[in-house]
């Protein structure tokens, strides 16, 4: 099965809901953003979540990232425009589509996470995902009604996604939330 990331998540009853719909990972900005969270409101999040789920965190500096894991205790840091990180934490690598190319090559233990515009809602051309070395997460405008094509065009690992579930920045639609996962599992098996 496709893995599912729900970023932006910014409360406890969001986290759940995606967590009953077996989310494989819920994603917390600690990034400038309108979903970014406090660490108290990203400590009760995990807490009600752990051992259902992975809880990634979203992050542009590398500098905060053990500071936040040893607050809540994360499962994998999300790394936004980073060029090296020391953690002990599995990574997700965010590239752009403008970054596919030749050269471009996976890390080991790391999967890249090809973003085409966090979370602005705009989508690219799935086709250049398969250049990327698997296995990669696809993000970007994804949204119930265009998460199965692009499964099947780009062949990802993963999907995540954010602003295509929401009814307001931070704030996710329960309905849109499920016709997702139900997009994703027609896609996984199409019969």
């Amino acid at each position: 099965m496709t893995w599912i990331k729900i970023c932006g998540i910014t409360t406890v009853a969001d986290a759940l809901a995606a967590t009953d719909l077996r989310a494989s990972a819920i994603g917390l900005i600690f990034a400038e953003s309108p979903r970014k969270v406090s660490i108290e409101t990203a400590r009760a999040i995990a807490t009600a979540v752990r051992g259902r789920t992975e809880v990634v965190g979203v992050f542009r500096e590398a500098s905060r990232v053990e500071a936040v894991h040893a607050a809540i205790g994360l499962d994998r840091a999300q790394i936004h425009g980073v060029e090296a990180i020391e953690t002990p934490l599995r990574i997700l690598r965010v590239i752009r589509p403008n970054q596919i190319g030749p050269h471009l090559s996976a890390r080991e233990g790391e999967i890249t996470l090809i973003d085409g515009s966090e979370g602005r809602g705009e989508t690219f051309d799935w086709t250049l995902a398969r250049l990327v070395p698997a296995p990669f997460v696809l993000a970007g405008g994804l949204t119930a009604e265009n998460v199965g094509r692009a499964i099947a065009v780009a062949r990802p690992f993963g999907v995540d996604v954010c602003s295509g579930i929401e009814i307001a920045p931070g704030r996710k639609d329960l309905e849109d939330l499920r016709r997702f996962f139900d997009a994703v599992r027609r896609a996984d098996d199409p019969r």
